[in-house]
């Protein structure tokens, strides 16, 4: 009884439907109305003005007067009925231009128009509808007031409520034979009086199995799905509204009766029944909306299915999803005969905005490809497989707007080798590149390729089966590559390579006789990427990424030399894929690594460096060129920092235990790397924001090593060994490169903020005076520097000596480029020094070194006076 009442609930929403459309039609009514009473108003003025007139010509004013009202009222009357017919040929008079237009800015969804055409539907017909839902009211009405009442036995209430509702489907039989209200699929009383028919059978016979138990479950199935496959067949004569009632009744069924057996099969049988009468009666109707009800229906059970198969039921379901896409997609497109519908080539945002086709399909393949990746490996699935691929593989052929299926037809390969690796491989037999997944790649990857290049020929325009042909064996092969064991890739490597050089030389033969740029370019592509796989599997992690470099110089040098208008971000995604692999390389990759006898980093970097530059070179006047310097500064940048840190410390940094000779390599690398990233971000467009940022962070990461340095690891204040050969010791690298390094970064960062950019320059100052002293004292001490040491005359002359001539560098610098703050430093520079040899270098000194030493600190003092004045005199007035 729950079932029944569930079912009285939901068509009661009908019945208020009805009565909000019926409500909105009065509106109407009443506006239309007010609408008339004004325009007598103004008739009765009309009148008053022309009253002598009416006397003199009381004939031709009455017959004014009887025109001027009658044109209103009809107006009125006619407003409504006229309201769909202006709308469609406001659309017809739209210029194509008009229309493209109107679509960009304001164009309905297929949701909006849907709900526009239900509503003008209950505005027109929803006495009748209510009619029919009232007539099936009553039908269950009866059948339960005589349930309550006792009055019949269970037996005769049930058949005399079936007699009511087939009293019903006959009575609008007999009106839609007469032809007595409308013709075709506007005969909405009959359709009404059958669905208050079909409404009341459903219900009694719903009623008679859970209620009264008077029918098995596999009976009460069966009457079911009649009475809605009954409807939706007089629906092919009635029109739409029975189509509904038996559309959603018939996948209803299964629900409403559980008949407990488990029978998946029986299931999908009944299913895949309803769906072919469902198509049928939807091309017949021609109604879009009920395509949405038997797509809903169907899917919803192919998911529910998927979610309780049994490893047993495996070909059941895939037999089911393939006959799906033929039913819902191929035949709805093709007819039944599947026959060809076009094969003109089409641009790719056609191509992807083909709907429903593509949703339908992604709604079936999708969960069947994510079942078999999670079930057990099975022959079933592969079958499965096999037949999905070729069946996508026809229908491209059908009809070109479905082109893009052979992606998906390439990615139903790949995952079928997927699904196929829990088996063993036997290390000791060599066949084993020919068996089970293995096979199946090489078979499919070479089947794909003949297939695109047979039909690459015959419909040359068409892309897709060119890209198909250069990429199959190349993405099989890769993905077998994948997923073999490292010891077992030394028997499949000659193997592979063999095919993949061989499809590349079939692949440039047929580039040198392509129609088109595009056919050639998808060739010579698909070629470089064989090649570069088999050097790939050749010269494992560093060989990987030098191949991936060489392709895009490759891919520069044919889009160059063929003038392909090719869009930059594949290549812009290639280039990123190598630069991540060289960044993360030194903390992946093995630290003993070689590469041709020596370390891999000092090859593979340099090598890098000119891969990216010369591809550079292919891409003047665009902004790729600009992309691709970056590409090379950054490999320069990494191999700085890595190359270095290795010669020098003999591995890596460990950022957890950090030296003294770890954190002055460090500060440098990534000062520089910092500085770099900034110099990029000023012409790396949308990315400069992020090379900003990363250039920031590392200079920031930079600074704190530096202070630490100064405060915890300085061998000024501690013992530490800095070298014993002047200036090329670790002193040169502690803070004098640092200074020029900063002081890069100081013009840097002077764009970003003004302020920053002083505090950078003060600290490049700190930095280099901190490492004149220092290179200064390690001349005099050695390789220890510490201060607690004792400090020659010697040492101290030489610090006045070397700062004065400094200073006096820096003023004439000052002079010569006009920058008053280079000879404010240099002045104050001069002033240190003085002070120094008044109160340090001559506090000693007794008698004639005394005299002599302060008539040679005047003389100098007179020598660079006059050398001011000098080049102050020839410098340019203003």
């Amino acid at each position: 009884m729950d079932d029944v009442i569930g079912l009285i609930v939901i068509l009661s929403l009908v019945v208020v439907a009805g009565s909000i459309a019926g409500l909105i039609a009065l509106t109407k009514v009443s506006t239309l109305k007010q609408e008339v009473a004004a325009l007598k108003k103004q008739l009765h003025a009309v009148i008053a003005n022309n009253a002598s007139q009416q006397q003199t010509q009381p004939h031709s004013v009455a017959k004014t007067v009887q025109s001027q009202v009658a044109r209103p009222i009809e107006l009125a009357r006619s407003q409504h009925a006229k309201a769909v017919e202006q709308r469609a040929a406001a659309i017809k008079q739209t210029t194509p231009a008009a229309t493209t237009s109107r679509e960009k800015s304001s164009s309905p969804s297929a949701l909006d128009s849907f709900f526009s055409k239900l509503k003008t539907q209950f505005q027109e017909h929803w006495m009748t509808w209510i009619g029919g839902v009232a007539l099936a009211f009553g039908g269950i009405f009866l059948a339960k007031y005589s349930l309550d009442a006792g009055l019949l036995s269970p037996s005769l209430r049930l058949t005399f409520g079936g007699l009511f509702g087939v009293a019903l489907i006959a009575g609008a039989e007999y009106l839609h034979r007469k032809g007595i209200v409308f013709e075709g699929f506007n005969n909405y009383v009959p359709a009404a009086l059958a669905g208050g028919g079909f409404i009341s059978c459903f219900a009694l016979t719903l009623l008679a199995y859970s209620s009264y138990a008077m029918l098995s479950a596999t009976t009460a199935f069966v009457m079911l799905a009649v009475i809605a496959l009954a409807a939706s067949s007089m629906a092919l004569r009635l029109g739409p509204l029975l189509a509904v009632l038996g559309i959603v009744g018939a996948y209803s069924v299964p629900i409403w009766v559980n008949t407990g057996s488990g029978n998946l099969v029986a299931l999908l049988m009944y299913i895949g029944f309803v769906t072919l009468s469902a198509v049928l009666v939807a091309k017949k109707v021609k109604r879009p909306w009920l395509w949405y009800l038997l797509w809903a229906g169907h899917i919803g059970w192919y998911w529910l299915a998927l979610s309780v198969i049994k490893p047993t039921q495996y070909w059941l379901v895939g037999g089911f999803a393939l006959l799906s896409i033929i039913g819902l997609i191929a035949m709805m497109r093709l007819g039944v005969t599947l026959r060809l519908l076009e094969y003109r080539p089409h641009s790719l945002p056609r191509l992807l905005k083909l709907q429903p086709d593509h949703p339908l399909l992604l709604a079936i393949v999708v969960p069947l490809l994510l079942t078999i990746l999670i079930s057990v490996a099975s022959v079933q699935w592969q079958i499965v497989m096999v037949c999905l691929i070729v069946m996508l593989l026809f229908l491209v052929l059908q009809n070109s707007r479905w082109d893009l299926w052979q992606g998906l037809a390439l990615l139903s390969a790949v995952l079928l080798v997927v699904s196929q690796q829990a088996y063993h491989i036997d290390s000791n037999d060599h066949l084993f590149v020919f068996k089970n997944m293995y096979g199946f790649g090489l078979l499919l990857g070479i089947g794909l390729c003949l297939y695109g290049l047979y039909f690459g020929a015959r419909y040359y325009k068409r892309l897709s089966f060119h890209l198909l042909a250069a990429f199959s064996v190349f993405t099989l092969i890769a993905t077998l590559y994948t997923l073999t064991p490292a010891q077992d890739l030394a028997v499949a490597y000659s193997l592979w390579t063999v095919l993949l050089l061989l499809s590349s030389g079939v692949l440039i033969k047929r580039a040198q006789h392509a129609h088109t740029q595009w056919q050639q370019f998808s060739y010579w592509l698909g070629a470089n990427a064989n090649i570069t796989l088999s050097l790939t599997m050749l010269l494992a992690d560093s060989g990987l990424t030098l191949a991936l470099a060489i392709q895009v110089l490759a891919i520069s040098y044919l889009v160059k030399r063929h003038k392909v208008p090719m869009p930059h971000w594949p290549i812009k995604a290639l280039v990123a894929v190598v630069l991540a692999r060289l960044t993360f390389a030194p903390w992946t990759y093995d630290a003993d690594l070689t590469f041709l006898a020596l370390h891999w980093s000092i090859v593979v970097y340099p090598v890098a460096v000119g891969l990216f530059w010369f591809a550079a070179k292919q891409w003047q006047q665009t902004d790729m060129k600009i992309w691709l310097e970056g590409a090379a500064l950054h490999c320069l940048a990494l191999f700085i920092t890595t190359e270095t840190s290795y010669q020098l410390v003999g591995h890596y940094p460990q950022l957890s235990s950090l030296s003294f000779y770890e954190q002055i390599l460090l500060s440098c690398n990534w000062l520089a790397l910092g500085c770099v990233y900034l110099y990029r971000a000023q012409s790396a467009g949308q990315l400069g924001k992020l090379y900003r940022t990363a250039g920031l962070t590392l200079s920031a990461l930079a600074g704190l090593l530096l202070i630490n340095i100064a405060l915890h690891e300085n061998p000024l204040l501690m013992r530490l060994y800095v070298g014993e050969i002047p200036l090329f010791n670790w002193l040169l690298l502690t803070w004098l490169v640092p200074s020029m390094l900063t002081l890069w970064l100081a013009k840097l960062v002077k764009p970003l903020n003004a302020k920053f950019s002083q505090i950078v320059l003060g600290a490049s100052g700190l930095l280099a005076v901190l490492a004149i002293n220092a290179l200064i004292r390690q001349y005099w001490q050695g390789a220890f520097i510490s201060l607690d040491k004792a400090t020659s005359d010697a040492e101290l002359y030489s610090y006045s000596i070397i700062w004065l001539l400094l200073g006096a560098l820096v003023v004439i610098a000052g002079h010569l480029k006009q920058q008053l703050l280079l000879q404010k430093v240099g002045l104050g520079m001069l002033g240190a020094v003085i002070v120094k040899v008044f109160l340090i270098d001559m506090a000693s000194l007794t008698g004639l070194l005394r005299a002599v030493s302060f008539i040679g600190l005047g003389l100098s003092l007179v020598g660079l006076s006059w050398l001011f004045q000098k080049l102050r005199s020839k410098a340019p007035a203003g």
